[in-house]
């Protein structure tokens, strides 16, 4: 099997899987595969993203159809016919049995938000949250996502509902998340004396719901705004009901950041 790590704007992408009749990444590797594999090539990605979210380390499987290929040109010839908002980090032989998204054991996923004024080069990769926010109270509700939680409240479509099939499921929409966490970071986009603050949630588990970071988000932004307290996240994952947490936050602040396998041990905290 190959292993690739793509890298990829989701911008104007309608999403990494396939959808008839739009552009999505899995479609434009599929297309760029064939051409240098010389046979109809699918693949499956390690996770699933929603239109606009980016990813730094997303990872795709499929079969090795051209092993005479060294991994160097594979990883060259791919990316010299991709799109400009898609690139192939890194090609790998791997077992025979390798499955990108069934293997996986963890996934980290990033989230930016810009506290401050308008600022166009960054509107692509960050939400721009009008007003002003408290990072301090946002991260001490973050500590609360730490452990394995029923994540229901944050489930989207239409899983974090209590009549949802999803309950019934071996799982349910219980998760177990190892980094949950809320720093400030330095902007890349101009220099630091303009006012304003870059923040990064990072989280890292073993599973996502549909929409979860995103609702996740949604509801550590009610709280930087003072709307709700740091504690209301833990009264979120008691009750276990989607309607009564926050909106979601829209998709250009998230990255599907790295996936971890087999020995790979999840992140820790960044002190």
């Amino acid at each position: 099997m190959l292993k690739l790590v793509v890298s990829y704007d989701g911008a104007d992408f309608a999403g990494s899987q396939v959808q008839p009749g739009q552009r999505t990444v899995q479609e434009e590797l599929e297309r760029a595969l064939s051409r240098i594999l010389q046979k109809e090539t699918r693949v499956t990605l390690a996770g699933r993203t929603d239109q606009g979210v980016h990813a730094a380390g997303q990872v795709a499987s499929l079969p090795d159809l051209r092993p005479d290929l060294a991994n160097g040109t594979i990883e060259r010839a791919l990316n010299a016919i991709l799109p400009e908002d898609v690139a192939i980090v890194s090609v790998e032989r791997a077992d025979a049995g390798f499955h990108a998204r069934f293997d996986a054991k963890w996934r980290e996923y990033r989230y930016r938000l810009w506290i401050g004024n308008r600022e166009p080069l960054a509107r692509r990769q960050v939400w721009m949250t009008p007003g002003t926010l408290d990072a301090s109270r946002m991260k001490v509700a973050a500590d609360a996502l730490v452990g394995e939680h029923d994540f229901a409240a944050f489930a989207g479509g239409g899983q974090g509902v209590p009549w949802s099939a999803k309950q019934e499921a071996p799982r349910g929409t219980i998760r177990r998340v190892y980094v949950g966490e809320l720093l400030k970071i330095e902007r890349w986009w101009a220099e630091p004396v303009r006012q304003g603050q870059l923040v990064e949630f990072r989280i890292v588990a073993d599973g996502y719901l549909p929409k979860m970071v995103r609702n996740i988000v949604g509801a550590l932004v009610e709280v930087g705004r003072g709307s709700r307290p740091p504690a209301w996240i833990e009264e979120l994952l008691a009750v276990r009901d989607r309607r009564c947490a926050a909106g979601t936050a829209p998709p250009e602040g998230l990255s599907l950041w790295r996936v971890g396998y087999r020995s790979e041990r999840p992140p820790v905290r960044d002190e």
